[in-house]
């Protein structure tokens, strides 16, 4: 999603965030994406999410043996979604099993559009996952939130000055303050009012993450 500063948080594609590879393999060689564990017990098959709305752009079906060249992504599906910095934005979701989508498609932000697998150049199961800004790829983990584990010690996550999605000061600063508890509070008391007053002044609240922070509150009197 677009947030308030102009800057971009991207859904993350699967429910799990645990990181297996980042941005340089484990081995220390460029890998120019990450790739996020579907394994859990005997399971691998999961739903991969559109980060954006997007429209999709490309899809590949696995031939089956190829693993060179775009068929090493196996069945693969890529989206664009709006420009960044009049830039081209893409992401693209490799390795699947399936996917349920088709080009041209128009997605939002959280459908599923297939569902995790071992297909193309792998070595155990995994989502491969990479951002592409301008037709270059970029450390995806610029463009999501700070929510996720590594497999180990040894996965790469940030190059220096490289960080998570940072949410618009106001807003962050004022959920942490709910959270803490410090930081001093001011608080506006309005009325009374009207029903449909109340009620947009509750929209309004709520729009801006006011309510989930504890930071709204309405009595009767």
């Amino acid at each position: 999603m677009r947030l308030s500063n102009g800057e971009v948080l991207l859904h993350w594609p699967l429910d799990i965030h645990v990181l297996t590879q980042g941005w340089y393999y484990n081995d220390g060689s460029l890998h120019q994406a990450v790739d996020l564990r579907t394994q859990i017990d005997n399971m691998y098959i999961r739903p991969v999410y559109a980060a954006e709305d997007g429209t999709v752009d490309q899809t590949q079906d696995w031939d089956g043996h190829t693993r060179t060249g775009m068929q090493s992504y196996g069945n693969m599906v890529r989206i664009r979604h709006a420009d960044y910095k009049s830039k081209t934005l893409q992401t693209r979701y490799a390795h699947l099993s399936s996917y349920c989508v088709k080009y041209g498609q128009r997605v939002k932000e959280g459908e599923i559009i297939g569902y995790s697998g071992v297909t193309g150049n792998v070595f155990g199961a995994h989502l491969h996952f990479e951002v592409i800004l301008g037709g270059k790829r970029t450390n995806p983990l610029v463009w999501l939130d700070s929510n996720f584990t590594t497999a180990s010690g040894q996965v790469f996550t940030y190059r220096a000055g490289e960080h998570a999605v940072q949410q618009p000061e106001q807003a962050a600063s004022g959920a942490q303050t709910a959270q803490n508890g410090t930081g001093k509070l001011q608080v506006i008391t309005v009325g009374p009012v009207s029903q449909g007053d109340a009620d947009a002044v509750f929209a309004v609240c709520q729009s801006r993450g006011l309510t989930d922070a504890g930071l709204y509150k309405s009595e009767w009197v």
